[in-house]
């Protein structure tokens, strides 16, 4: 009973670090959407944190199992960040391509820049929520399968790479989302299920695409300051 109990106590520890990285992203979105100039940049956040409080509340630290407003809160959310960050890459491609829209080179760079930073951080929290039925059954150890496959959960009996028990933590996540993010490709972890590899793929088409922004953002910043340079 001691150890669920500690158990349980450091999940909602790092809940809480989840938390501050969603409204991080909330901040985010906010920055890309005052850039890209859509909707009333306060909607976004205020939207996120409604949803984040809602599924941390709904969260009881006295159950041993998963909560089934919490989790359904708590899928809710990570489909939403999901969604505006493919809403916010095809207005950044629109700022890009279409002459109607005039945002400066440099504000096409910093919307990029920021939105690559908040697709890490989305997928790392969808990772997270996903994998093996959920953090809650995965320390409960009531998760039949992964989701994703890390290198520990597959050493051999004559190498241990990790202690009896591990787990991923949610920094584990983090490096998988990061790691997606600049490869645009699994690296040591593998995608098991057909959503694993659904989430990572939709994450490296976003960052592909973010990168080609910033690839022809800076293209048009040096065009631009070529042109304006005096003859000698």
């Amino acid at each position: 009973m001691a150890k669920q109990a500690s158990r349980l106590k450091g999940y909602f520890q790092i809940r809480w670090i989840v938390f501050f990285v969603a409204i991080a992203v909330a901040a985010g979105q906010a920055e890309v959407m005052h850039i890209l100039r859509w909707g009333p940049i306060w909607s976004l956040p205020t939207v996120y944190v409604l949803m984040l409080v809602l599924s941390v509340i709904f969260y009881d630290p006295e159950h041993t199992r998963p909560n089934h407003i919490g989790r359904t809160l708590a899928k809710v959310f990570m489909f939403l960040m999901i969604a505006i960050n493919i809403l916010n890459m095809s207005l950044l491609l629109h700022g890009v391509f279409s002459t109607s829209v005039h945002i400066g080179a440099l504000d096409l760079v910093g919307a990029g820049a920021a939105l690559w930073i908040v697709t890490w951080l989305t997928f790392a929290f969808a990772f997270w929520e996903i994998d093996g039925g959920g953090p809650e059954a995965r320390l409960a150890r009531k998760a039949n399968y992964p989701d994703f496959l890390f290198p520990q959960q597959q050493a051999d009996e004559k190498f241990h790479a990790a202690p009896c028990g591990w787990h991923p933590d949610f920094g584990d996540y983090l490096y998988v989302s990061l790691t997606n993010a600049i490869a645009v490709s699994p690296t040591d972890t593998m995608p098991m299920t057909l959503l694993a590899k659904l989430l990572m793929g939709i994450e490296s088409f976003i960052c592909y695409v973010i990168f080609g922004v910033l690839v022809a953002s800076a293209v048009n910043i040096a065009t631009s300051v070529a042109t304006a340079a005096p003859l000698r």
